[in-house]
């Protein structure tokens, strides 16, 4: 049960007594019911909801505080009572929702990447390397760096790209520009902005089983795209002005388990993109038929609440046979702790099947 005065109050579960902290402006609070944290992929914010019993909130954080406070951190982890619970946000509260019936509080919000997604600058850096440029925006937002070094200067990107250079834009929007031209991922995570090649490739994958029936899943669906399972062509196209040059590069996945009919067309995508170079359209054709053809196939499955599913690590499927096993890129992870449900996760993951691909042109 949750006792008044609890910090860690342990939500009942038939097996396990999973645990939830809240803090508020760094200080635990107790008066949590429910939360719900949602970790994203994808350059989005990780975001969170958590509900309060207004009645077992200490002195100074009742609502009388939640109806005119500003810029309040929230810290959520969840774990189980013999562990130490895992850390899941630390983030910035957007919207405060008092219902005086129930009296309940709830506040929803984003990670620590809000104040970078709120501001908007027309500073570019240009004489900065993309990694120097994430390290000063990270410090100006209170945000310490784990920046893995660069070392083109962003006025290279730039100059291939008059409407970056000239347009305003958020911090966040710019730091996203500058991942993709240096193949890096971007996140927050807790106070700490990481700007680096993505881990997803280097970190342990989580292993999604389900054998002879019996699995770590409550809950497990696949669903698959026969239109995306066809052969995809990309062709980006581009006039360059500075180089008075145009260039097109069509881009080709072959998938090599078919599921269209002989004689089946493929799909085509086509993109148009100024002042790009060659290099750049070939680039941007495969980022974008990996991006297409990686919604082939989509894993969504309900688990039981743990400490090691992550956004940044592989999903493998494993016990479905050939068709369906393989590892998936996930989406999302959403983690629920509360009376009904106990703690409880939800995962939604995609990929494609074997394929080969050819530049054409």
């Amino acid at each position: 049960m949750f006792l008044p005065g609890d910090i860690n109050p342990p939500f009942q579960d038939s097996v396990r007594q999973p645990a939830a902290l809240l803090t508020v402006n760094g200080v635990p609070v107790p008066g949590m019911i429910e939360m719900e944290v949602t970790n994203n992929t994808h350059f989005a914010s990780d975001t969170f909801r958590v509900v309060l019993a207004a009645s077992l909130l200490p002195p100074g954080l009742g609502p009388e505080y939640w109806a005119s406070s500003l810029n309040d951190r929230i810290g959520l982890s969840a774990g189980f009572s013999n562990e130490r619970a895992m850390p899941l946000i630390l983030g910035q509260a957007d919207d405060i929702d008092y219902d005086p019936v129930r009296r309940t509080i709830t506040v929803t919000g984003r990670d620590l990447s809000a104040p970078l997604i709120d501001a908007k600058t027309a500073e570019k850096f240009v004489n900065q390397t993309a990694s120097q440029i994430a390290e000063t925006l990270a410090r100006r937002r209170g945000l310490v760096p784990e920046v893995t070094a660069t070392q083109t200067k962003a006025g290279v990107y730039y100059s291939a790209d008059h409407v970056v250079l000239t347009q305003e834009m958020t911090e966040w929007d710019l730091l996203t520009y500058l991942a993709e031209q240096e193949g890096f991922d971007l996140w927050v995570s807790g106070d700490r902005l990481h700007f680096a090649p993505s881990p997803l490739d280097t970190n342990p994958a989580y292993k999604l089983e389900w054998l002879d029936g019996a699995s770590n899943a409550v809950d497990l669906r696949l669903s698959r795209s026969q239109t995306l399972a066809k052969d995809v062509v990309v062709v980006v196209r581009s006039w360059n002005q500075k180089l008075q040059r145009s260039f097109k590069v069509t881009f080709k996945v072959a998938q090599a388990s078919k599921s269209q009919r002989a004689g089946g067309l493929a799909q085509l995508y086509s993109f148009n993109v100024p002042n790009l170079t060659r290099d750049q359209c070939l680039a941007l054709a495969k980022a974008k038929a990996e991006e297409i053809t990686r919604h082939e196939r989509v894993l969504t499955a309900s688990l039981p609440g743990d400490s090691v599913l992550t956004t940044r690590a592989m999903v493998h499927l494993i016990g479905l046979g050939a068709g369906w096993d393989m590892m998936y890129y996930p989406d999302s992870v959403t983690r629920r702790i509360s009376f009904e449900e106990g703690y409880r996760m939800e995962l939604r993951a995609k990929n494609h099947a074997t394929q080969s691909t050819v530049v054409i042109g």
